[in-house]
């Protein structure tokens, strides 16, 4: 036997055999995410509906890789990437002492958590855009690293001093949502709207052709433009 096939032997003994334990894990978590959310989903429904009957909360599932919690004119989107990610050679975490004890507590699964308006999603608006919440990093060993919003900035920065545990998993979610509450859909500049054509009147009338998002407000002009290139 070949060194090189020694060498794609010992890959795949250890480094791919590593990011199947990372996948593994990172699925596991993904599911723990999603029964926390439910759990959110419990506690609130009954208080809201017992106050305002007309905003939802729910949570629907999407394959094994995304579901989505729905509140009202939100939607977080959650999605669990299929590969295995290790970061840049010069990124902080590979320079910390807790990976260069053991590189391989370097190789991470990555939950992205999006808002999106419910609409958005309700009506399949393609053109619509997502805001990126917090991405979730997690390796084998259940320690995590997190980049985010607001508190989500800076609260799971230090690798290896946390495990991924209910409460953290509960706070990126209700941190998420708060965000969310303050985070407004914004009126477009009324110079983008002084004069609009038939055409364009009709896509107002057609939910799916205007593009909307929180820092877009709706561009008929931009959508227009695209449809007639």
């Amino acid at each position: 036997m070949s060194d090189k096939i020694e060498q794609i032997l010992t890959g795949l003994n250890n480094k791919a055999n590593l990011k199947q334990d990372v996948y593994g894990h990172s699925l596991k978590v993904f599911n723990e995410f999603k029964t926390c959310a439910l759990n959110v989903v419990d506690t609130l429904a009954p208080k809201i509906l017992s106050n305002a009957e007309g905003v939802e909360i729910n949570l629907n599932s999407f394959g094994d890789f995304e579901f989505h919690l729905k509140f009202s004119g939100d939607t977080i989107v959650f999605l669990l990437h299929t590969n295995v990610f290790a970061f840049p050679p010069k990124h902080a975490i590979n320079k910390s002492t807790y990976v260069k004890e053991n590189p391989n507590r370097g190789y991470f699964g990555m939950i992205q958590i999006y808002n999106f308006l419910s609409d958005s999603i309700k009506y399949n608006r393609l053109g619509d855009e997502g805001y990126l919440l917090a991405r979730v990093f997690v390796n084998s060993e259940n320690d995590f690293y997190v980049e985010g919003k607001r508190q989500l900035g800076f609260l799971y920065k230090e690798l290896g001093r946390h495990k991924l545990e209910k409460q953290h998993r509960h706070n990126i979610i209700e941190q998420c949502m708060l965000y969310c509450l303050d985070f407004d859909l914004f009126v477009p500049p009324t110079d983008a709207l002084n004069q609009i054509t038939v055409q364009q009147k009709n896509y107002f009338n057609n939910p799916t052709g205007i593009a909307t998002g929180k820092r877009l407000g709706f561009e008929v002009v931009n959508t227009l433009k695209n449809e007639t290139k």
